[in-house]
């Protein structure tokens, strides 16, 4: 994690994204802003938050801890998503891991700061509303699609929204096959069922394995099998 003092791109990543409907030109300059890097991790299950990050750049993957050690993929996140608002308005620790996809740029906003927006500021609080109920669909809709879908759809589903174009941002096409493992754990099933749906998925020329890593060959192939469901 990098902080970056700039406090002209602050305020211009907070006027593109659409922050100063939101908060004052004096409470923008009080946010700091974050790099974070491939994998980083943004905030851990059990962390106590005293900030609310906004994503102004990049892509963020959510997953949950599961009882038996597992994981369960939640969701990619791109802007403006936000991750502590519900440890904000409830006070409890971080119940889900966050980490970067590729670079991402979050602004950081205090928690003392919010907390006093949130008693006359209703653009604010629409917006929290909004992502609170977004956020309510989306988990929904990960543990319909993880309990009710097939791993080859639930595949496709994962790597249409990995490679999802983000605002502009380069398409991440390749995936590392070392990272099958954790990817079969985020998915719920087990890397040998996976390593079959891949040769599968290779066999019908969809992807492909090359340098230790699969890329997409016929997008329009995975997002037959994705069927219009995404992790987002």
């Amino acid at each position: 994690m990098q902080t970056i003092v700039d406090a002209e791109g602050l305020i211009r990543l907070a006027e593109t994204n659409g922050l100063t409907r939101m908060f004052s030109g004096e409470h923008i300059a009080k946010m700091e802003l974050r790099r974070y890097e491939d994998g980083e991790a943004v905030c851990s299950v059990g962390d106590k938050l005293e900030s609310m990050f906004i994503l102004v750049h990049g892509k963020l993957k959510i997953h949950t801890l599961l009882p038996n050690g597992k994981s369960m993929l939640v969701r990619f996140a791109r802007p403006m998503s936000v991750i502590g608002d519900v440890e904000l308005l409830r006070q409890e620790p971080v119940k889900n891991e966050v980490q970067s996809v590729g670079d991402s740029l979050l602004l950081i906003a205090g928690r003392k700061m919010l907390l006093g927006e949130l008693e006359h500021n209703t653009e604010l609080l629409r917006f929290l509303v909004g992502e609170l109920s977004y956020k309510l669909y989306t988990l929904g809709q990960a543990s319909a699609l993880n309990l009710l879908y097939p791993v080859e759809n639930r595949f496709a589903s994962y790597l249409m929204s990995l490679i999802r174009d983000s605002g502009g941002d380069k398409r991440k096409e390749e995936i590392w096959t070392e990272s099958l493992t954790e990817t079969a754990d985020l998915l719920g099933t087990s890397y040998r069922h996976l390593n079959r749906v891949v040769r599968r998925l290779i066999d019908d020329g969809i992807i492909e394995r090359k340098k230790g890593r699969l890329a997409v060959l016929d997008e329009a192939k995975l997002a037959q099998l994705a069927n219009g469901n995404l992790y987002e």
